[in-house]
């Protein structure tokens, strides 16, 4: 385990976490920022905390990255293609299931799971292509 994250393209895992995280701020801004915000009784006006959320906020998406990028580096695949659709799946298929679950007991409604679950799956979906395309390890094909 120590040689696969010691081996991991870094400079590619950023690059994913940046694009992951910047598809969320226009998510949550432009695109469905209001009805997320007024679904969690939140002042989009009231900015106290902001640097908080979203320092916390790329971390946690930094980490969803570097478990992508190592799962494509252990998954030894042989095509882009066949790399990028094992790892978007098993990833894709964890952040539903543990988006959902966290939802499903904060009782959130309907609208918030397709919000929320959509920009994981879209994160995932340009990090896992990233990192398939550019961000393997020699040792992964």
């Amino acid at each position: 385990m120590k040689n696969a994250i010691l081996h991991l393209n870094w400079p590619m895992v950023l690059a994913a976490t940046v694009a992951y995280f910047a598809v969320g701020t226009v998510w949550y801004t432009v695109l469905f920022g209001k009805y997320w915000a007024r679904n969690h009784k939140m002042d989009m006006n009231d900015n106290s905390g902001m640097a908080r959320y979203m320092i916390i906020g790329f971390l946690l998406t930094f980490l969803i990255v570097t478990c992508t990028g190592l799962l494509l580096n252990s998954i030894r695949c042989r095509e882009l293609s066949d790399c990028f659709m094992r790892s978007y799946v098993m990833i894709a298929g964890l952040v539903v299931g543990l988006v959902g679950t966290a939802l499903n007991y904060t009782k959130k409604p309907l609208g918030i799971w397709f919000v929320d679950i959509g920009y994981h799956l879209i994160g995932v979906l340009i990090a896992a292509l990233i990192l398939a395309k550019w961000g393997m390890t020699s040792g992964s094909i």
